[in-house]
């Protein structure tokens, strides 16, 4: 997948190094989840760098300038229930020097656009801390729309932090 300046492409083993770098980065993990051991990682990465595995239904990518091939981040969706088919989980992580340039809103328009005419789903989610104002402000400009507030969803640091969930539907 393609936009002006980004290329979204399969996960694959040459992204483990950004991967890792991602998921262990305090600033980036303060409102995503406490970071985890690299052995934890291995295992969630090679499930994603595997599309279909023990029918789970799970499409990761990596985000790259396309100009100067600079891997800049990830972004996946998932389905939410294995029943069905038509409803999916979004999420993504920049590193923080691709921050404020505009390329989380064009990866995220990409995914929901992959995944309204490529996976022909209807709903899309996205649920984020309601302490990350960058993450909720970008879905709201993407044309997601906040459906609900889950008190103490996720814990981290020790704390339950309250999630923001947000949802864009399918235009018919």
């Amino acid at each position: 997948m393609n936009s002006e300046r980004l290329q979204l492409k399969p996960l694959e083993q040459s992204d483990w190094q950004l991967f890792k770098e991602l998921n262990q980065c305090p600033i980036l993990m303060k409102y995503v989840d406490d970071p985890r051991s690299e052995s934890l990682l291995e295992t969630i990465f090679e499930r994603r760098t595997c599309a279909e595995m023990s029918g789970k239904k799970s499409w990761d990518f990596s985000i790259s300038n396309k100009h100067t091939s600079e891997k800049l981040g990830n972004i996946g969706i998932a389905l939410t229930d294995f029943n069905s088919s038509d409803v999916a989980e979004t999420g993504f992580m920049l590193k923080a020097s691709a921050h404020g340039k505009g390329y989380a809103a064009e990866a995220l328009r990409l995914i929901v656009d992959y995944g309204f005419e490529t996976l022909n789903l209807k709903k899309i989610i996205a649920i984020c801390a309601t302490s990350n104002i960058a993450s909720w402000k970008l879905l709201e400009k993407t044309g997601f729309h906040r459906e609900s507030m889950l008190p103490k969803n996720t814990s981290i640091g020790g704390q339950s932090v309250d999630d923001y969930v947000y949802v864009i539907l399918r235009k018919e």
